[in-house]
């Protein structure tokens, strides 16, 4: 009776399996479930704890010998295809869920199994054996036919050597550390580390630990703001305390409890490239005063000009008033600069708010002993139409400067006479904007940089700036190792579409530009949101390294420019459609590490901008001609790593004085002056025993 239980149970396995993989499938594809399916299986097997796969996961084989699976800690795994349980993957070879028939149908297109690499080379040509101690009158074929046709091959492998492994240790603690043991470094170390760099503290910090009482700045430190009439009884603490640096929260609304760190410019940072944010219109009548004017951040601030101030009625011991350096809307200044001398206001009326705050600078000038001597804010301003606009876009950002450098150390050869920020010394660090500029307008030999580095277009609310500003190119850092796409869409309506088609006309403003003859071929119009920094004038340049001189044009490298279309954009009536137009700009950069491989140094290598069409086809046609439809523009930026070969140096050894046969000191290995590898003190040892020998 005991074999027919077996058999029944064993029978009721095999009825049952198959739709329980159903299911699993089923789960993973396009039903609704939360969970796997895993109930059925249940039903009709006994759950198990597999105590076996603690170390080494399962579909994987032990390599120590004599080591059971619980304590196998040194493993293989061969089949990484096999991605779906209890069903064959196509193109698996190795998924022994396949069948011998399934396996024959697509054998010749196998995927990667993820067998390793043998460890030796198991065979070599006998030519290549042939230059080990060549001697007289033994000979090789030097035919590169017969080199392949006869390997030296090995026939067995008998080497105890399985395999370079990681080492991970052979406990459960030493595999899987708890969570307090892991997480528990509270000097937020870890590059990702969203709490310890969140800016949004709640109390006044260093990150540096120094004690409180010193008067120097550290790096990191926060630095005390008060707001108010100096010497009345109104100081307060402005923002929580601390010198604000709006940056975008989850959802990108500007979060003002961020806080400047000392010494940590925000375009020197690797989260704050582009520290832009935006911020709701709301209730324009309320908002422009309460949060578009710029004078919240500047009028009656001071700051704390030693690390150790104390908040007092008297803001004006050991604190700095914030002064007002520049304000620009557009391309006039309203202040500073050459503008005028009152600082404009913001004002609402109807559904503008005019002097909206754009965009603000913080500049932040130290001396020698780490001790703020002034703060400068540099303004720009800008109009807001409740009618058009739902949000506004603002850039926030913050430099530090020393105004006591020593002249002594200023020098071309220190690479430091113009005072900037460097994205790596000398390579590129991962994220760092790329440094971006043109030949120097009045200096053929100098690089004009930019002060962001190399800018691509922007858009706040996903449209295109139509304005015709020669900004519309900017505003979106190219990071150095990142890919990136960014895009926008113009709204037109048929006619407006064929009009941009046929005639080139923009429907509003003036966003169409005519690159220069040398830069395009067959293109005459494109929108200049597609177009490359300072194309206008000259080519875009990019740093080699992240520490490129402005002063040394030889370290910068030309963005090559790509042609355009080779025909003119051309109209379709009976499809409403354009083609040949550009839609979009994609750059493309290939880097590498130079330098030694214990300390690789990251280096553009080449860079390139081409352009790209997509046909631009009104659907909307049923709808009037009134009705719009957006159409999507994009910029790419794609990095491509080269690898290099690396070879081993050593200091060619000094010339042996007298003649000898080449091989009288064989085995050993005698380098001439002219060879780079290792061994120049066995020669000089040997051509000692020699000399000695004959003097004897």
């Amino acid at each position: 009776m005991a074999p027919n239980r077996i058999c029944t149970t064993a029978l009721v396995l095999l009825v049952s399996l198959p739709s329980a993989l159903a299911s699993l499938m089923n789960g993973a594809g396009c039903d609704t479930t939360t969970n796997f399916d895993i109930d059925t299986v249940l039903s009709s097997a006994q759950a198990y704890g597999n105590s076996e796969n603690v170390f080494m996961p399962p579909g994987c084989t032990c390599k120590e010998s004599g080591v059971a699976k619980p304590e196998c800690v040194i493993f293989d795994c061969d089949c990484k295809c096999d991605l779906t349980a209890g069903v064959c993957d196509m193109n698996c070879c190795c998924d022994t869920e396949c069948t011998a028939a399934q396996i024959t149908k697509f054998s010749t297109n196998c995927l990667d199994s993820g067998v390793s690499d043998p460890v030796y080379q198991t065979c070599h040509s006998p030519y290549e054996v042939a230059k080990i101690n060549p001697k007289y009158p033994m000979r090789s074929d030097d035919s590169a036919e017969n080199a392949y046709k006869n390997l030296l091959c090995v026939q067995t492998d008998n080497s105890g050597t399985k395999g370079v492994f990681f080492d991970t240790g052979r406990t459960k603690a030493s595999l899987y550390p708890s969570a307090a043991d892991v997480f528990s470094d509270k000097d937020c170390n870890t590059e990702f580390d969203y709490t310890c760099n969140s800016r949004a503290t709640s109390t006044l910090s260093s990150s540096s630990g120094h004690d409180t009482t010193d008067e120097f700045f550290l790096l990191g430190d926060t630095i005390a703001s008060t707001t108010g009439v100096a010497g009345s009884s109104s100081i307060a603490e402005a923002f929580g305390g601390a010198l604000p640096l709006p940056k975008a929260d989850q959802r990108g609304y500007c979060n003002e409890n961020n806080r400047v760190q000392f010494g940590e410019s925000t375009y020197n940072s690797n989260d704050d490239v582009s520290n832009t944010c935006i911020r709701p219109v709301g209730t324009l009548s309320t908002t422009c005063t309460a949060e578009f004017d710029y004078k919240r951040f500047v009028e009656n601030m001071f700051v704390s000009s030693k690390y150790s101030a104390a908040i007092a009625a008297d803001s004006t011991t050991d604190f700095v008033a914030v002064a007002v350096s520049s304000i620009k809307k557009g391309n006039t200044y309203l202040y500073g600069n050459g503008g005028g001398t009152t600082l404009p206001t913001a004002s609402h009326s109807g559904t503008t708010c005019s002097n909206a705050l754009k965009s603000l600078c913080y500049e932040i000038v130290y001396d020698v002993d780490f001790k703020i001597t002034a703060v400068n804010a540099r303004i720009e301003l800008a109009d807001v139409d409740s009618s058009s606009a739902t949000f506004v876009e603002q850039d926030f950002s913050v430099e530090f400067s020393t105004m006591s450098f020593p002249n002594s150390a200023l020098s071309l050869d220190n690479n430091n006479l113009v005072n900037r920020t460097r994205s790596g010394n000398p390579g590129y660090i991962m994220g760092r904007p790329v440094l971006g500029g043109r030949v120097h307008p009045g200096e053929s030999k100098a690089v004009l940089a930019n002060v962001k580095g190399m800018q691509v277009m922007s858009s706040v609310n996903g449209e295109c700036d139509t304005t015709g500003g020669f900004n519309a190119n900017f505003g979106t850092s190219v990071q150095f190792g990142v890919d990136m796409s960014v895009g926008c869409s113009l709204s037109l309506t048929a006619a407006e579409l064929q009009n941009l088609c046929v005639n080139k006309v923009s429907h509003t403003g003036n966003y169409l530009y005519d690159p220069a003859p040398a830069v395009t071929t067959g293109q005459s119009n494109i929108p200049f949101w597609l177009t490359s920094m300072y194309n206008d004038t000259s080519t875009t340049k990019v740093g080699i390294f992240g520490n490129a001189d402005p002063l040394d044009i030889t370290q910068w490298l030309d963005v090559t420019q790509g042609a355009f279309a080779n025909s003119e954009p051309a109209y379709d009536a009976l499809k409403l459609s354009c083609s040949n137009f550009p839609t979009g700009t994609h750059y493309k950069f290939q880097w590498t590490y130079v330098g030694s491989t214990t300390n690789p140094q990251a280096k553009i290598m080449s860079a390139e901008v081409s352009y790209s069409s997509q046909e631009m086809k009104f659907n909307n046609d049923r709808t009037g001609n009134t009705a719009e439809q957006k159409f999507p523009f994009s910029v790419t930026v794609d990095w491509t790593y080269k690898e290099l070969n690396s070879e081993k140096y050593s200091p060619p050894p000094p010339p042996i004085i007298f003649s000898v046969p080449y091989d009288v000191f064989y085995p050993f290995q005698i380098d001439s002056p002219a060879t780079r590898s290792g061994g120049s003190w066995a020669v000089l040892a040997l051509s000692a025993v020699l000399c000695v020998c004959m003097v004897f």
